[in-house]
């Protein structure tokens, strides 16, 4: 899925980094064929272990359906009443939340008066200090963290949102991409790794660590209804693009060339 231990190992849990080093090479010599969930993740696998060559093939997983949104009323038991700006992802040093508010904070006051920042997800690690962050910034009452949320509100959040803001610092795929793309938004999202390639055209690309170049893709996101309209365009046609019932069909091609390669070999 991804190369996080050797791009962004910082932001790992320790037994998670020490695990995927230690196995992930003996691994990547034992298959007969690797698959990876995006271009990037490939090209990375293949510039990092040269010795794959031919054996890296490139699958994009799909995304589940979600279930039909609710009315946009029905997000007042979160403290969710005014236009916003949506994240969803687990909370973890990868998500780049820190940078992301910063950013949020950068905003002019009338800004942030027209858009609030949801931040949708469970607890993950190291990312103790957040809401401490929120707080020192005084944007108690413009940011909100809901925890993690079932699918039904979880596509509510996604059908109401102005567009979602999803700066990571690096994605093996990024399927908040895809899920808010396939609700017809437009996305806010960084210029590395795997995400401009799942985004393709309906996303607005930033450095993610430039917390100055995300207010400014945010505030023209949340202010500019023309612009949001533009970049959303051809979004729920980018998420078609991502089925499982096309990964199924690619990935059963590849068993049966691995398993035909394994018999020529063993003939």
């Amino acid at each position: 899925h991804d190369l996080v231990w050797l791009h962004a190992p910082e932001t790992m849990r320790a037994r998670t980094f020490i695990g995927e080093r230690l196995l992930m090479k003996p691994a990547l010599r034992a298959a007969d064929v690797v698959v990876a969930d995006s271009t990037a993740t490939a090209s990375a696998l293949t510039s990092a272990f040269p010795w794959l060559k031919s054996r890296v093939r490139t699958v994009f997983p799909g995304t589940a359906t979600l279930p039909a949104p609710g009315d946009g009323s029905s997000l007042g038991p979160l403290g969710i009443t005014k236009p916003y700006a949506l994240f969803v992802g687990t909370l973890e040093p990868r998500k780049n939340l820190a940078n992301l508010i910063k950013a949020y904070g950068l905003l002019p006051a009338g800004t942030r008066a027209g858009c609030d920042l949801v931040i949708v997800g469970g607890k993950g690690w190291k990312q103790r200090g957040l809401v401490d962050l929120v707080r020192s910034s005084g944007l108690e009452t413009n940011i909100r963290f809901t925890g993690f949320v079932d699918d039904s509100v979880l596509a509510t959040l996604y059908a109401n949102c102005l567009f979602l803001a999803m700066p990571s610092l690096y994605e093996g795929f990024g399927l908040p991409i895809v899920e808010a793309h396939s609700f017809g938004k437009p996305v806010l999202t960084s210029n590395t790794s795997s995400m401009p390639e799942v985004a393709g055209d309906n996303a607005v690309l930033v450095d993610p660590n430039d917390p100055a170049a995300i207010a400014a893709a945010f505030g023209r996101l949340s202010m500019d209804a023309e612009f949001r309209s533009q970049i959303a365009a051809g979004a729920r046609n980018n998420a078609g693009r991502f089925t499982w019932e096309n990964h199924a069909r690619d990935m059963l091609r590849i068993f049966e060339q691995a398993i035909w390669q394994r018999r020529k070999t063993d003939a």
